[in-house]
């Protein structure tokens, strides 16, 4: 069992939606397998393996560990490396997924949580949606949203979705300006805004 013995309380729906993510990072993706998804998780921490591409690799190490170094230049040769744009979507799925649970771990003091092991299947290899390019660097369904970073690949997109609510807000509830959890929405707000600044998100 992943994710036991915190030395504080963790919200019941917290904790499950940390085990649910660490079940999808094993199971076979879209364009990855659960060994291949396993192993783009081990290369964003620094591991080394022969799994997957050196392009999703060190895709994967500069997504986890220095978001500031990516640019549009940088995609373009992430892509010229090899990699399809919808396999490097799901990179960045899985890669910033981890990244947001370890840092909570961090948070916590605790040592990052075991790698899960993967679980066997094939990837889907379902066709991308329609999808276009804008400002962003990847294409996307739809319009131009943060919530649709990853939609060119939607089980991505859901994964994502589904770790926001626990971790942060629903996308229902980011509406809702007066919602309250441990803290108010503008206490919320001003973690976030910090955090984005600190990390220079461009949203």
């Amino acid at each position: 069992m992943h994710f036991i013995d915190f030395s504080i309380a963790v919200r019941p729906d917290l904790l499950a939606g940390l085990r649910s993510l660490w079940s999808n990072l094993a199971a076979p993706g879209t364009w990855w397998s659960g060994a291949e998804r396993v192993a783009i998780a081990e290369g964003a921490r620094g591991g080394t393996t022969d799994l997957i591409p050196s392009a999703a690799a060190g895709a994967a190490r500069t997504i986890y560990d220095d978001i500031t170094a990516t640019s549009r230049v940088w995609v373009e040769g992430v892509l010229a490396g090899g990699l399809m744009m919808p396999a490097f979507v799901e990179v960045i799925g899985v890669v910033s997924r981890l990244a947001a649970v370890d840092e909570f771990t961090r948070a916590l003091g605790r040592p990052l949580e075991p790698l899960p092991e993967a679980l066997p299947g094939s990837p889907t290899r379902e066709g991308p949606p329609s999808a276009r390019p804008g400002r962003s660097w990847v294409p996307m369904v739809g319009g131009m949203s943060i919530t649709r970073a990853l939609s060119l690949v939607p089980a991505e997109s859901e994964a994502q979705e589904e770790i926001h609510g626990p971790l942060y807000l629903s996308y229902g509830q980011m509406a809702d300006q007066g919602f309250e959890r441990e803290l108010t929405r503008p206490q919320m707000e001003l973690v976030a805004g910090r955090v984005s600044a600190i990390n220079e998100c461009f949203y």
